[in-house]
């Protein structure tokens, strides 16, 4: 999600920073994400009714923290090898042909519709499902043993039937996937 891109100002200093209202945020929260022009983008996130301005002034105590961050986030982006990204771009590539082809089986084996498949550069979790059907998936499965790159699959397909995490869901999940319990606690314990 992109933000709206905005100046912060403190004392003679200034820095781009991206403010984003998210309807499902709970708390102000700041993260570094990539800028297009290949340096760290300081994004500030605020709960859809927070006040921008106790935003702002969030941002502004954490300021230094947020721009040493975003430095050092620059200097990492910089430093990867063309060779290194280029690599990073074909298993990507490599992993949305995988996942699409597990989530065809998969839907297939339930006799589930979904409404798409995304696959992203998801570092906190190995997919979702929204409440309109859509599939995201980390592109790290690929990565991942077989049967567990099945388990995350078949798990967020259970949530077009069920979305949550009810007992419904999980007698869902074990038709398939009946070792589900071993494979979610390896999964946490990374």
């Amino acid at each position: 999600m992109a933000g709206e891109p905005r100046i912060m100002r403190i004392g003679s200093r200034e820095f781009p920073y991206d403010l984003l209202r998210h309807p499902r945020a709970r708390r102000m929260r700041i993260s570094i994400r990539p800028g297009r022009d290949g340096t760290g983008r300081i994004l500030l996130t605020v709960p859809k009714r927070g006040s921008i301005r106790a935003g702002e002034a969030f941002l502004c105590r954490h300021a230094e923290w947020a721009l040493r961050e975003a430095e050092r986030f620059s200097s990492q982006l910089t430093a990867v090898p063309h060779a290194e990204a280029d690599n990073y771009r074909r298993r990507r590539a490599e992993a949305g042909v995988y996942i699409r082809e597990k989530v065809k089986h998969w839907s297939g084996v339930y006799g589930l519709r979904h409404a798409g498949v995304t696959v992203r550069d998801q570092t906190s979790r190995w997919g979702s499902c929204s409440s309109k059907g859509r599939l995201s998936f980390s592109w790290r499965l690929l990565l991942l043993p077989e049967r567990y790159a099945d388990y995350v699959v078949v798990h967020e397909l259970c949530h077009l039937v069920e979305f949550n995490h009810s007992s419904r869901f999980w007698t869902l999940v074990a038709r398939e996937i009946p070792e589900y319990r071993d494979i979610a606690r390896a999964l946490r314990r990374g």
